[in-house]
């Protein structure tokens, strides 16, 4: 899958572009089983948080904050960004910014963390 990465504009607080589009991280067969079956019947998605730096479009030092509890399943993660996101070539935000991920083993889908999912596993 195919998502639209936006960021906020320094100089207008409340306005976000576009800056790039990126494939979400793939696992294979083999690891959804493996977490399934880790899991049991308590499935709840995983939690990674990966530090990146981009700069004139280029993603490096992709690297795992906090992990998700399997380094087989974050290592994947790192190389898939580390090898597959760019940005628009204007676009850099510095270094060791982080982006959060779903892991969700019942889906067989990694996604974008949201403030409110988050906010849901809190409870």
């Amino acid at each position: 899958m195919i998502v639209p990465v936006r960021s906020q504009i320094d100089t207008v607080p409340s306005a976000y572009v576009q800056v790039a589009e990126v494939p979400l991280p793939q696992l294979s067969r083999q690891q959804w089983e493996m977490l399934q079956q880790q899991q049991g019947t308590n499935r709840k998605p995983l939690r990674i948080h990966v530090t990146l730096s981009v700069y004139c479009g280029q993603v490096y030092g992709v690297g795992v904050l906090r992990g998700t509890g399997y380094p087989d399943i974050d290592a994947t993660i790192v190389r898939w960004i580390a090898a597959k996101w760019k940005t628009a070539s204007w676009f850099g935000i510095g270094t060791q910014k982080v982006v959060s991920f779903e892991v969700d083993p019942t889906l067989r889908k990694v996604q974008f963390e949201t403030a409110a999912s988050e906010a849901s596993t809190n409870r």
